[in-house]
């Protein structure tokens, strides 16, 4: 469908909506292990058994549980950015007519003049071409000891 389109399903986002969904499935998902986990511990206290197996099945489950529901939450928030962010994008996009053009315009195009301008721009600054580096010199006679390095002027 055409994101142009006035009907109601052309405005329609699949992929949030399946994020939304795959939220929602996971919160939903957490929360069942997490209450049916803590329901076995609590029968497991007070029954006093010693079926530690279901105990630690339980408290694992718990555990599982808490994890899906922060990672679910966590999704609604990732989802909900998602959201904004497309929403911000489409709303800001500026939809101009297509032009469907079969031919290129060759006669409009000089290729050799390309290759001349740009020889012809290529301009040399003395900024560009680097600080200018002095030979040493083995002056004695000013105080100055000569040196291996050479003098860098700007």
């Amino acid at each position: 469908m055409s994101q142009n389109s006035s009907r109601p399903l052309s405005k329609f986002n699949l992929v949030l909506a399946l994020l939304w969904l795959v939220d929602v499935v996971v919160t939903a998902a957490g929360y069942l292990i997490l209450t049916s986990s803590n329901a076995t511990q609590a029968e497991f206290y007070t029954s006093q058994s010693s079926d530690y197996v279901a105990y630690f099945s339980a408290q694992s489950g718990s555990g599982l549980g808490a994890t899906l529901i922060g990672i679910g939450i966590l999704g609604f928030i990732v989802t909900l950015a998602a959201m904004v962010v497309s929403r911000s994008i489409a709303k800001n996009a500026v939809v101009a007519p297509a032009v469907i053009d079969d031919e290129p315009d060759f006669d409009e195009t000089d290729f050799d003049s390309a290759s001349d301008s740009d020889e012809k721009t290529a301009v040399t600054t003395p900024a560009a071409a680097g600080p200018t580096v002095e030979a040493p010199t083995a002056n004695t006679a000013t105080g100055d000891e000569p040196t291996d390095e050479p003098k860098i002027t700007r």
